[in-house]
């Protein structure tokens, strides 16, 4: 049995005539009579009468015309989802965070991508750096999302944007937003820093700058992530500093002050093999791309 007599089948039962059914399919009389005429051999039924108007569909054949009608649909619905999935429309991206970015930019990245490409399922995992560099060469993942990825040849690192620094200081205690000094301040404060793990990264590049503005950190603790610092910092461990995205969520306990004075630029990036061609990653950078840089910048 083949598609085409299928199709064959159905023209025929819509058109009730061999003719016009031809006509229909654009192709000559004969090759419909005799697909028709073979699949009612290979079936040991008759499928049409033939009458002096045309043909009308037996018993059985009115059975098999919605049969034939229900698989034809579903051929054409595979088609449709093969070439979604060649788009990258269709399928399940692997995704992978770690970090502060999965507070703030990471989800909003990944609802501008659902929006983008609804039918793609997302699998989303938190993964440490470097344990998401080995997840990308052997496959599992499509795309991670962090800061300060350590250099691998076989992955591209992409920068999808940039942002400041605020600090969290604990909630009761009194400064002026607008008189604050915060070189003079952080001279005489205790910090908390996160990560404690995953060289280079967060907590080296704020004692880099703390340390170029003339100010030698008195360190309090160091933590593994940006949830227990800012739990820290409630209680009045010490003052943590965050990326500026941080500041407009809301914390139990904790206030943020923007630190436009400090001059750090601090990336968010994604990671990605270099030798992968899938849709989904095709679509991921294009998402992104699309909504998140600037012409000129970040993905090439």
């Amino acid at each position: 049995m083949e598609l085409r007599q299928l199709r064959y089948l159905i023209a025929v039962a819509e058109e009730e005539n061999f003719g016009r059914a031809a006509l229909k399919l654009n192709i000559s009389q004969p090759p419909v009579t005799r697909q028709i005429k073979k699949l009612e051999e290979e079936l040991g039924v008759q499928l049409f009468k033939r009458t002096q108007k045309g043909a009308a569909l037996t018993a059985a054949g009115g059975v098999f015309l919605g049969d034939a009608r229900q698989i034809m649909s579903l051929v054409h619905r595979s088609v449709e989802r093969v070439e979604a999935a060649h788009r990258g429309e269709l399928g399940t991206a692997e995704v992978a965070y770690f970090g502060s970015p999965s507070l703030k930019i990471v989800p909003e990245i990944l609802q501008v991508f659902k929006n983008d490409y609804p039918d793609v399922e997302i699998n989303l995992r938190r993964i440490p750096k470097r344990e998401q560099i080995r997840a990308i060469k052997v496959g599992e993942i499509h795309m991670g999302f962090g800061r300060y990825f350590p250099h691998d040849p076989d992955i591209y690192t992409e920068e999808i944007l940039t942002e400041g620094l605020a600090v969290a200081v604990p909630k009761y205690l009194d400064i002026d937003i607008h008189a604050s000094n915060w070189k003079k301040i952080f001279k005489s404060a205790s910090f908390v820093l996160f990560p404690a793990a995953g060289r280079p990264n967060f907590a080296d590049e704020v004692l880099s700058i703390l340390n170029r503005e003339g100010i030698d950190p008195q360190i309090g603790n160091v933590t593994e992530d940006i949830h227990s610092a800012l739990i820290l910092t409630a209680v009045g461990e010490g003052f943590t500093i965050t990326p500026s995205s941080v500041a407009d969520l809301n914390w139990s306990g904790v206030k943020f002050f923007e630190l436009p004075e400090f001059g750090m630029a601090c990336p968010l990036n994604c990671i990605f093999r270099k030798s992968d061609t899938s849709p989904i990653l095709r679509a991921l950078r294009t998402s992104i791309r699309r909504h998140f840089q600037k012409p000129g910048e970040g993905m090439k």
